[in-house]
């Protein structure tokens, strides 16, 4: 008797591992930041060099920063960055201060928050720079018009964000802390200000990016110094390449503070950025 023959099993087919790319197999972190950001100049030079073809529409990387050298040597983008620095940092500080306060307030009055939380919704929907000639009008064209635009900006932001910050503070905590004796004050600083840090910190961020937008706002318009002031000058004369020095020192400040925040945030207040249960 002819013993049965099991049909024969299919084939395996033989996986080959794709290759990865290029990019992928690099560290993550410094190594691809550096080499993205190396890529980006090789475009921009080759989108001058042969796409454009005009220097005064997008100069080459090499003509920015030949004329960054130029400006910094001659004091006046180290001039220009520190002004716009300074009143970027003055009215920050303000704007955080004065904002934390009333959101403290307004979230352990809910009456008040009822009253003007609409208000600052409405109010942070209208863009700084339709406030500038306002400003200038109510506070003149010095640096206090600079100040109020930035503090107006950020002082809402924090505001609101400390309020939630108080809303969201579990109620246990609260009764937990009044039945063990704990005043008014007390309540406030040890108990509702820890649980409300998270939400205040992730307004301190977003308001600082608001500060640079508040402050360019600010200078485009009766500026004496500034980096924005810079950058309006370089449209009206044509300076495309001082223009771009410009937006460039701009974006070095906000990343150097952005990461000094991040900084700040992680090693000093870093037991705070995660909301308890």
């Amino acid at each position: 008797m002819t013993p049965a023959l099991s049909p024969a099993a299919p084939p395996v087919a033989v996986q080959v591992p794709r290759p990865r790319p290029v990019w992928r197999r690099l560290p993550p972190g410094p190594a691809r930041q550096t080499v993205f950001a190396v890529l980006l100049i090789l475009v921009w030079q080759a989108l001058s060099q042969w796409w454009v073809q005009n220097s005064s529409l997008l100069p080459s990387p090499v003509v920015v920063l030949g004329r960054a050298a130029e400006l910094t040597l001659g004091g006046e983008l180290p001039r220009d960055m520190a002004t716009s620095l300074g009143r970027i940092l003055v009215g920050y500080v303000t704007g955080a201060a004065l904002g934390t306060a009333l959101g403290l307030v307004m979230g352990r009055l809910p009456g008040l928050e009822t009253l003007l939380g609409p208000s600052l919704g409405f109010v942070r929907s209208i863009p700084p720079i339709a406030l500038v000639p306002f400003s200038i009008i109510v506070f003149g064209i010095g640096e206090a018009s600079k100040y109020a635009i930035i503090v107006y900006l950020v002082g809402i932001v924090l505001a609101l964000s400390a309020a939630a910050g108080v809303r969201e503070t579990p109620r246990i905590r609260i009764r937990a802390a009044q039945a063990l004796g704990a005043g008014g004050l007390t309540v406030l600083v040890k108990v509702v200000l820890p649980s409300a840090l998270p939400f205040i910190l992730s307004g301190l961020r977003v308001g600082l990016n608001l500060a640079f937008m508040a402050v360019v706002s600010a200078e485009l318009i009766g500026a004496r110094g500034g980096l924005g002031r810079m950058i309006m000058d370089s449209q009206t004369m044509f300076e495309t390449d001082r223009m771009v020095v410009g937006i460039l020192a701009l974006g070095v400040l906000g990343a150097v503070l952005d990461r000094g925040a991040d900084l700040v945030i992680r090693r000093a207040l870093g037991r705070f950025t995660h909301q308890a249960a």
